[in-house]
This record gives structure tokens, C-alpha cells and sequence, in this order.
């Protein structure tokens, strides 16, 4: 597994989002090949991936709200 690359930039740095997208990204699909050598199906990946990310916004919702 590769490592993630630090992050460079400040916050309002227009570049920031372009790297982070590359290095999510990357990481991302590092995973998915890692799940599917695993023996796992690209669409039950797909739909559990899918519904961990909706719960993690969900619960970061949540605690956004509470403060």
C-alpha cells in the first residue's frame, strides 16, 4: 500500500483541492484493486463503498451541527 502524501499547501490555497482530489484518488483505487484481489465483486465494492461514504457525511453532519 502506498503512502499518503503530506499535504502542502495552506488551506486557501487554490491547488489544494486539485492535490487532494489526486491523492484521495489514488488511494482510492489502490483499495478497490486491493478488495477485488481479495475475491470481493466490483459492484458490491461500489454500493458498500457508496454507503460508508454516505454514513460518514452523515455523521460528520451530525457533529457539525452540534457545535
Amino acid at each position: 500500500m502506498k503512502a499518503i502524501r503530506l499535504i502542502m499547501q495552506a488551506a486557501n490555497d487554490p491547488c489544494r483541492a486539485l492535490d487532494r482530489e489526486e491523492v484521495l484518488a489514488s488511494a482510492f483505487r489502490d483499495f478497490v484493486q486491493r478488495t477485488l484481489a481479495a475475491g470481493w465483486n466490483e459492484p458490491e465494492v461500489a454500493l458498500t463503498l457508496a454507503d460508508i461514504a454516505d454514513d460518514y457525511v452523515m455523521a460528520l453532519a451530525r457533529r457539525v451541527a452540534v457545535n
